[in-house]
């Protein structure tokens, strides 16, 4: 690799700390900075500080494939847990050193003359600006670090307690207080049944909801120290159960389809839904939590304890709307009114706002906010790259999210797709490496067509949508494995790489050589392991399979 080439990564959190390992392992590449405009890394496992806060998907899932955790305590982990983790993967990769904290980049501009983005950012403590200059961005900001909170008439009046759930304050005591809170998300989920308690008698949690959700009732195993001998001693223990708990989560996307066979798994979610509010919740709440959309429409909430809360004589549910605010009331659509004395906002987060608020310019001056808006939405070439925006990779990019599965497991996909199309640059065998207009089209074609047949697009109101033009921005048409298996390898054919001295040049004849070496490799490995050869045939194809897999990484 060419040690003079830097890379930015701009964000800390579970992607771009991600980037910065397999820049490492992979690419053996070690000048990167990830800049981060909080003042740790962890992303949301930092942020996000509320009661009850914790993953809702299995934690030997959720994590990385080349740092496994044996030790997990439960299966959905809280906050505190998975911070650790982050943490101490860092840690041990040496990525510390690398980040610059309390650092938000406010524009990137592309150099064309120099192959260089020009990177302005600015200090979050002492509203300092500076540049850096680096020939490789790599976006990981993500889509939930920016929260999201509505205009009401009246909310500067308020004078307690305001905040939102993404940025819990800490030093607020609900003992005794009366607490409205807006929206009934996954995070109010989680928080809610903790503020009822904490309340005691004298206090009240008054809970303003919007729509409802597909409800799935879930526990929170602990893990015994058996199993966790098991996973850390028992070779492929625990390679084979993190398969086992991916295969779990792709089989749910069989209800997304909308086809006989998705309506009736749908039907089944629909009606254990149903039936799990029939027995936990209040008599009075349940027209207000069962959901008039189809399954799999929004994200499905997890939950052990919320609708147990509602019975609390300290909780109050409703869907009337807060349409005004006062110095210490909160007033509804119906004319309610109630007296409170903190406001928690859990309405979610400005997911639509993609990579605001970086104002970004590539070839001929392009920016990209508006390229979006043209297009009637974000979009990029299997979510991580757009043409006009050489050498600047998106990770968790538009139409590159998942409404069942692990973050952490797409993430890596595109982490070691761009490390595959960064090898020629990093290298020195290019200048820039960008996709062009017409595969972008093609994929992008692809994609909106298959989600036109899922239940995504099927009319609910979600944060998956652009809410101006109704354009499912977020979520990627297939299953995960397949997502994986797309990106194993590059189609070269489609992108350009530059070298500022000799112009723009295809890959095409890489690609297909990739691709027979590729073949070769999975062909050779196969024999070695189905066909019973004598020993001598065996070493002559474990050696025809090191060669393919030597020259294939060369490329």
């Amino acid at each position: 690799m060419h040690p003079s080439k830097e890379v930015i990564i701009v964000g800390g959190g579970i992607s771009g700390l991600g980037m910065a390992i397999q820049l490492k392992r992979l690419l053996g590449h070690d000048n990167f900075t990830i800049y981060e405009k909080s003042d740790n890394i962890g992303g949301t496992w930092w942020h996000n500080q509320y009661p009850g806060c914790a993953c809702d998907i299995p934690s030997h899932f959720y994590s990385y494939s080349f740092a496994l955790k044996h030790d997990w305590t439960t299966m959905f982990p809280g906050r505190d847990e998975l911070h650790e983790y982050f943490f101490s993967v860092a840690q041990k990769f040496d990525i510390l050193p690398h980040c610059r904290f309390n650092a938000m980049c406010s524009s990137l501009v592309w150099d064309s003359t120099r192959s260089i983005w020009i990177c302005t950012f600015q200090d979050t403590v002492s509203g300092e600006t500076f540049q850096r200059e680096a020939p490789v961005v790599v976006s990981a900001i993500g889509t939930l670090d920016r929260p999201y909170i509505p205009t009401i008439d009246g909310s500067e009046t308020f004078q307690g307690r305001v905040f939102h759930s993404a940025r819990w304050d800490n030093a607020f005591n609900p003992k005794g207080k009366k607490i409205a809170v807006l929206g009934n998300g996954a995070s109010a989920t989680q928080f809610v049944p903790e503020l009822v308690r904490e309340v005691g008698s004298s206090g009240q949690v008054t809970q303003f909801v919007r729509s409802a959700h597909w409800w799935t009732k879930r526990g929170n195993p602990q893990y015994s120290e058996r199993f966790k001998w098991t996973l850390k001693y028992v070779p492929l223990a625990a390679r084979i159960y993190r398969i086992i708990l991916a295969w779990q989560l792709e089989s749910v996307f069989g209800s997304f389809y909308m086809n006989a066979r998705g309506a009736r798994m749908r039907q089944k979610i629909r009606d254990a839904t149903y039936s799990y509010i029939n027995n936990d919740a209040p008599t009075q709440y349940r027209d207000i939590l069962k959901p008039k959309y189809e399954p799999g429409c929004k994200r499905r909430v997890n939950t052990a304890s919320y609708l147990a809360c509602l019975h609390s004589p300290q909780m109050l549910l409703t869907n009337d709307a807060v349409v005004k605010i006062g110095p210490d009331w909160v007033e509804t659509q119906q004319g309610a009114c109630h007296t409170v004395d903190a406001i928690v906002y859990a309405t979610g987060f400005e997911i639509q706002k993609w990579l605001f608020p970086m104002k970004i310019t590539g070839v001929n001056g392009k920016d990209l906010h508006q390229v979006w808006d043209a297009a009637g939405g974000a979009e990029a070439y299997k979510g991580t790259v757009v043409h006009a925006f050489p050498n600047l990779f998106i990770l968790y990019g538009p139409n590159a999210g998942t409404g069942q599965h692990s973050v952490i497991f797409h993430s890596e996909c595109q982490i070691n797709y761009s490390c595959r199309l960064l090898r020629p640059v990093l290298r020195g065998g290019a200048d820039s490496i960008m996709v062009t207009r017409d595969a972008q089209r093609r994929d992008l074609a692809w994609v909106h067509d298959k989600l036109q047949h899922l239940v995504f697009n099927s009319g609910c109101q979600s944060w998956w949508m652009d809410p101006a033009t109704g354009k499912n921005t977020f979520i990627y048409p297939d299953p995960m494995y397949k997502y994986w298996l797309r990106t194993i390898f590059p189609r070269w054919s489609d992108f350009v790489l530059r070298r500022d001295n000799q112009g723009a040049s295809s890959s095409s004849s890489s690609s297909l050589l990739g691709r027979l070496l590729a073949v070769g490799a999975l062909s050779v490995g196969l024999a070695a392991i189905m066909v019973p050869v004598s020993s001598d045939a065996q070493r002559w194809l474990s050696q025809m399979m090191h060669w393919c897999m030597v020259i294939l990484k060369r490329q």
